[in-house]
């Protein structure tokens, strides 16, 4: 059994979930703070005492991307920390080490999802997701990396419940392109006008909302799938699954930022390096 060093308040329930690693970061000369995402509690930091000492027990036992199974024992406070008490280590992904790609892109899921959920709200449902996800990368092509981000962004939001409605007005004919207010998430018309003074708008054409959507109803060797067996270039001749996959990146990175409140540079820079 691995156990820590400190001991709890004695109010404090032990538990046991599978928690994949977040970010691993220094707490003092032997010692580090872990962040997780576990499948039933949501975000959650422990410190790790001694972590860094050769005969510690935890050494080895985890790191960004793995997926562990931990036994903690719960703080009062959701947003508090959490004492660990044991950790056993389930998917390494040792892969992900061994490919540059995959690990960039591995390196910015995990930090998205720690900058865009918050302790005490769990979600089952998108810690499958980001395990999907993980699983994957190893194995995708250069040009499957960045398709894979814009599946795992887009499923995020919808898991988190601040994704664009795409309803078109019933009023309105169709058409290849429509306004988009960014702010309110929603597409607005002269039936549907919006309610801000200066609204931040995109013209987005109707290829967008479309793979949004395929995205976001797809399992992620679905969409893998899918890209393999396409046939389709740009007008460059370079290869191009989907349509609308160039305004989709570029919608995605400025609604992530404004309903998430994110700063940009991460993102670029990881699409940037994968492209």
């Amino acid at each position: 059994m691995l156990e820590a060093t400190e001991t709890p308040a004695p109010q404090a329930l032990l538990l046991k979930d599978e928690a994949i690693c977040l970010c691993v970061r220094p707490f003092s000369k032997t010692s580090q703070m872990v962040t997780w995402f576990t499948r039933e509690y949501g975000l959650l930091t422990t410190p790790v005492k001694g972590a860094q000492r050769p005969k510690s027990g935890f050494v080895g036992r985890y790191d960004v991307g793995y997926t562990c199974e931990i036994v903690f024992y719960a703080h009062s406070r959701a947003g508090g920390t959490h004492h660990i008490r044991e950790c056993t280590p389930l998917t390494l992904r040792e892969a992900l080490r061994r490919h540059w790609r995959a690990a960039t892109a591995a390196a910015y899921v995990c930090d998205l999802t720690l900058r865009a959920t918050r302790p005490g709200l769990p979600s089952p449902a998108l810690f499958q997701v980001l395990e999907d996800l993980l699983d994957v990368l190893p194995t995708a092509s250069e040009r499957e990396v960045p398709l894979l981000l814009l599946w795992l962004e887009s499923n995020l939001l919808q898991q988190l419940g601040v994704a664009p409605d795409f309803t078109p007005c019933q009023h309105c004919a169709p058409a290849p392109h429509a306004t988009f207010s960014v702010e309110e998430g929603h597409f607005c018309c002269e039936h549907r006008p919006s309610r801000l003074p200066k609204p931040l708008t995109l013209s987005l054409h109707q290829e967008i909302p479309e793979l949004f959507m395929q995205f976001t109803r797809a399992s992620i060797v679905q969409t893998l799938e899918c890209a393999r067996t396409s046939q389709r270039t740009d007008l460059f001749g370079r290869p191009e699954p989907f349509p609308g996959i160039f305004g989709l990146r570029r919608f995605l990175g400025i609604f992530l930022n404004l309903h998430l409140d994110l700063l940009p540079g991460p993102r670029r820079t990881a699409l940037d390096l994968l492209i």
